[in-house]
């Protein structure tokens, strides 16, 4: 199962190319399903609905039972990575410029998309509440669009690379804006990266994992699943990573 952070029809339309890869890469078939939210997507990992999931830290935190391992994402060497505030060209100068302004955040559960964007006013004595509006927009995309359409003031979304220009080019890949409409308001502290839940009723879990964590880009290995999670590779979590994250999420969760 994959959440549903590129929206609907994109989701969808790499959910059929990622089952027909899985299909033939495991010899077995392979059903890919699109989460309608966050939540469900940790009611189906938890309930052990499903074999294999790609979970945000949010949901790699608050799940306990109905797991066998959880495989981090690699990108540019990293397991981790800090959130971008996205405003309009014209948008706010600094943090406290926010007041009384709108923001499009993608989900609840989104620790870029949301979670990181809360933490951060917090850690700054910037009170979340003093913004005018809050609203979830659903997607990455829908969000970035309410803010270049004036809908919202402010969204965040993942930094890629520790660079406002790659970060703001994987925004014009996702939502179709950019440098030209948009710009980075600041970054946030680190968080996990996103992972692969292997489900505890996967009676191969440990062949199934050492064949993930064969993938690699750096040795030419074709992957549709390391493009579908935009990752280099993937490597064991490590013990305690998402555990700790538990409580920054109880924090804004409760």
């Amino acid at each position: 199962m994959l959440p549903p952070d590129r929206g609907a029809v994109r989701g969808s339309a790499r959910a059929a190319l990622l089952s027909e890869w899985m299909t033939g890469w495991l010899g077995k078939p392979v059903e890919v399903t699109l989460a309608a939210s966050y939540r469900q997507l940790a009611t189906a990992i938890a309930g052990g609905f499903v074999d294999l999931a790609w979970a945000p830290p949010a949901i790699c935190a608050q799940i306990h039972t109905g797991v066998r391992t959880m495989l981090t994402v690699v990108r540019y060497g990293a397991t981790s990575c800090s959130a971008a505030l996205v405003v309009r060209k014209d948008g706010p100068d600094k943090l406290e410029d926010l007041r009384g302004q709108r923001a499009a955040w993608v989900d609840p559960l989104s620790t870029c998309g949301h979670l990181l964007a809360l933490a951060h006013f917090s850690d700054r004595g910037f009170d979340a509440s003093t913004l005018k509006e809050q609203r979830f927009a659903g997607t990455y995309r829908d969000a970035v669009i309410d803010v270049v359409k004036n809908r919202a003031d402010v969204t965040s979304t993942y930094v890629v690379d520790d660079d406002e220009g790659a970060t703001l080019r994987e925004v014009l890949d996702i939502a179709g804006y950019g440098p030209e409409h948009l710009r980075v308001l600041c970054t946030t502290a680190p968080a996990p990266y996103d992972a692969l839940i292997i489900g505890e009723r996967v009676p191969d879990w440990e062949d199934l994992q050492t064949r993930l964590l064969s993938l690699d880009r750096r040795v030419g290995s074709p992957s549709m699943l390391l493009e579908v999670c935009r990752a280099d590779r993937f490597a064991r979590a490590h013990a305690g990573a998402y555990a700790r994250f538990e409580q920054f999420v109880d924090r804004f969760m409760s």
